[in-house]
């Protein structure tokens, strides 16, 4: 199992979880925690995908609608900070 410490993840991010394998958390020598990474969803039936899929839809609506905030005003955001990032280039 690989090792990492939080400033290791912080810095290289990515890098660091893209082998696939477990990955022991570490604050300095400290453990913190295991990362075991989830399995290729790709590999389940498409009616478990959908069914997923479904229920994280329907978790999100309630979560903005709690919230006040409805689906144009999330895809306002999105355009916005995409014009944004456009604009840095």
């Amino acid at each position: 199992m690989k090792a990492a410490t939080l400033k290791q993840i912080h810095d290289h991010g990515g890098k660091v979880f893209e082998s696939g394998e477990p990955i022991l958390i570490l604050r300095g020598k400290e453990p913190l925690g295991v990362f075991e990474p989830l399995p290729d969803p790709s590999n389940d039936p498409i009616e478990v995908r959908r069914r997923r899929y479904s229920r994280s839809i329907a978790k999100i609506r309630r979560h903005l609608a709690a919230r006040g905030i409805t689906e144009e005003q999330v895809d306002r955001d999105i355009e916005a900070t995409l014009r944004k990032a456009r604009g840095r280039r």
